[in-house]
């Protein structure tokens, strides 16, 4: 069994970071949002510096927390994650960015309101396992993106406890894996040869393509929008790779991507086809 084995077909759409054009990424709020509106959820790993996967995007906290205000008070000078504990990292503010931003310009145009999102504040950043196991997303099919902690002290350990927590959840069957960091992978499939894994790619294409996923063990490819094109996601799809593409919000590009016999589109504006 494989991820895409969650699913009776393919087009499928998975929320970005959750539903981040209108809720603040990676937070409760925005898994919780795209339900109904997605296949499945893609989300982001960073570990704690005591060894917790945390579920934000960025290595730092500047952009999508209240840290800079609160590092003080917590005893921390770092606002790098992985300088901050579970129990540090759990009392920051993780919502509040998004009003005071409004990155998609969202609030601006009326698609969502300060005062409905005022009502979910504070967002803490959760656990990956708080996701997992969370009673509205215990069924969903979900994307883990290990972010690259090369040269931090998690580096080496960083595969191993993200997969020690999906098994911890009984996640198994229901988690793809992706990574920019491909070693990520391979140790993935070492410790669990049942998960799923996604190769992302930005830039260009890794030589031999076919054959180098092949070796990885993937199950799919997660090439940038700027780099795939049809014959490249024919010759995958034929050799019976998924291909999931990053990061799509216009409907018209989804349809075309689609027909060209793309598997997923990641998007900030999850919406599911008619």
């Amino acid at each position: 069994m494989t991820f895409f084995d969650n699913f009776a077909s393919i087009r499928l759409i998975a929320a970005h970071r959750g539903f981040r054009g209108h809720f603040p990424e990676n937070t409760m709020a925005a898994f919780l949002a795209s339900i109904g509106r997605c296949h499945f959820l893609e989300l982001d790993v960073q570990m704690s510096r005591d060894n917790v996967p945390m579920v934000i995007h960025d290595p730092t906290l500047e952009r999508t927390s209240d840290a800079r205000l609160r590092r003080q008070s917590l005893g921390v000078r770092s606002l790098r994650v992985g300088e901050w504990n579970l129990e540090q990292l759990k009392k920051l503010d993780c919502g509040s960015w998004f009003v005071a931003t409004d990155p998609f310009a969202t609030i601006a145009d009326g698609s969502v309101t300060v005062d409905d999102l005022r009502r979910l504040l504070p967002q803490r950043m959760p656990t990956l396992e708080e996701v997992l196991t969370h009673p509205a997303l215990s069924k969903v099919p979900i994307n883990v993106e290990i972010k690259d902690h090369k040269g931090r002290p998690q580096h080496q350990h960083v595969a191993e406890t993200v997969i020690a927590v999906i098994k911890k959840a009984r996640a198994v069957e229901r988690v793809l894996i992706s990574s920019f960091n491909h070693d990520y992978l391979a140790i993935v499939k070492t410790f669990a040869p049942k998960v799923s894994v996604g190769v992302l790619q930005d830039g260009q294409h890794p030589e031999d393509l076919l054959e180098y996923l092949h070796a990885l063990k993937a199950s799919a490819y997660h090439p940038s929008e700027a780099i795939i094109d049809p014959a490249t996601v024919k010759e995958l799809r034929a050799a019976g790779f998924g291909v999931n593409v990053y990061t799509v919000n216009s409907p018209q590009r989804q349809q075309e991507l689609f027909a060209m016999g793309v598997t997923a589109i990641f998007t900030d504006f999850p919406s599911l086809p008619a």
